[in-house]
């Protein structure tokens, strides 16, 4: 049986919080550029690793992040969209999902990084969609 879940337990994002969040991401991406799998997709998009296009990604993911795990955030991009016609697969996320777990494990508290970890792998289904279809299909 599992405990249940306080009713005042503030929102993920006020838990984790602006400074946490961003040291998380350049941790996480920093990590994936120096992954044989995933760093070429990210090179091509973005550039090399931490100039490029890189701040202006992280500033987006930031908004991302916010957004889904309710802080303030004006993001309003598409997340699907931007994975398609990139030539990734289900490797990609899988390799995607190891190294984000392993980077919340080192940069949140337990309990924060089990929530993240749960967005991403909930998220994962439908960006996964998006990639495997072409740019004109309709998913």
């Amino acid at each position: 049986m599992t405990a249940p879940v306080p009713l005042n337990v503030p929102p993920l994002f006020d838990r984790i919080g602006d400074e946490a969040l961003r040291r998380l991401l350049w941790a996480f991406y920093a990590r994936v550029m120096d992954d044989e799998t995933l760093a070429p997709v990210f090179r091509q998009k973005l550039g090399a690793f931490p100039g490029a296009g890189w701040p202006l990604h992280i500033t987006r993911l930031e908004g991302f992040w916010r957004a889904v795990t309710h802080g303030p955030s004006a993001y309003r991009g598409q997340p699907g969209p931007a994975h398609m016609g990139l030539g990734i697969g289900p490797a990609h996320f899988d390799r995607w999902l190891t190294l984000w777990e392993h980077t919340l494990a080192e940069q949140l508290p337990p309990a924060e990084a089990d929530a993240m970890l749960q967005l991403a792998r909930r998220m994962r289904v439908s960006l996964e969609r998006f990639a495997l279809s072409s740019p004109g299909e309709r998913t």
